[in-house]
């Protein structure tokens, strides 16, 4: 059975098992098979241009190269942060529990990519979560990790007809676009154009 997840709310634990909704099985899919010349099947490459290296496809998930061309493994790399301080990692969020006390608006929840839909499996059996979800004026949100990384990703709890669903996101960076400064009408250089009078001798 698929781990869940367990979700506080005050002094009540909720676990509800989270079953990932995939496009492809609900609507199938297409897949292109790129081959060569002699009819085999490509491989897809990653392509380090400083270095002129071409690494096989997954290489990139199991470590890095550094600015001498020696692999690194994931395993010993560091993580900083943008202050120069060692990145702290953040916990799956199926370990320990997850307490659902901060909110947010729907408006704040449009600014979001939605990558990931998780259906939460068992809510029959806890009616009390469920209550507590459609009750919320906002969407209870918090941050989603699949396993232990260094930067997790914004999660929405949402519920629809007495299901619930947890939507993983990306944040979308707006950028205001504006003048720089207000134009002016200069109304004293527009001149009226004067009406043509017809002429029927014109005729």
């Amino acid at each position: 059975m698929a781990k869940p997840l367990n979700f506080r709310i005050k002094d009540q634990v909720f676990d509800l098992v989270p079953l990932k909704l995939e496009r492809k099985k609900l609507y199938g899919w297409n897949e292109k098979v790129i081959l060569d010349s002699n009819g085999e099947v490509c491989n897809t490459l990653s392509l380090y241009p400083e270095l002129a290296m071409l690494i096989p496809k997954g290489g990139i998930g199991l470590g890095s190269m550094d600015s001498d061309g020696k692999w690194i493994d994931k395993a010993d790399m560091i993580y900083i942060d943008e202050d120069g301080s060692v990145a702290e990692l953040v916990p799956s969020s199926y370990e320990g529990e997850i307490k659902l006390y901060n909110s947010a608006t729907l408006e704040y929840f449009l600014e979001h990519n939605i990558t990931s839909v998780y259906s939460l499996q068992g809510e029959e059996n806890h009616p009390d979560f469920v209550k507590a979800i459609q009750e919320n004026s906002e969407l209870f949100t918090f941050v989603f990790n699949y396993r232990a990384d260094y930067e997790g990703d914004p999660a929405f709890v949402i519920e629809n007809d007495g299901e619930v669903f947890v939507l993983v996101g990306k944040k979308i960076e707006f950028e205001y676009i504006g003048l720089d400064e207000s134009g002016m009408l200069d109304e004293a250089g527009v001149e009226e154009d004067e009406e043509d009078e017809f002429d029927f001798a014109m005729m």
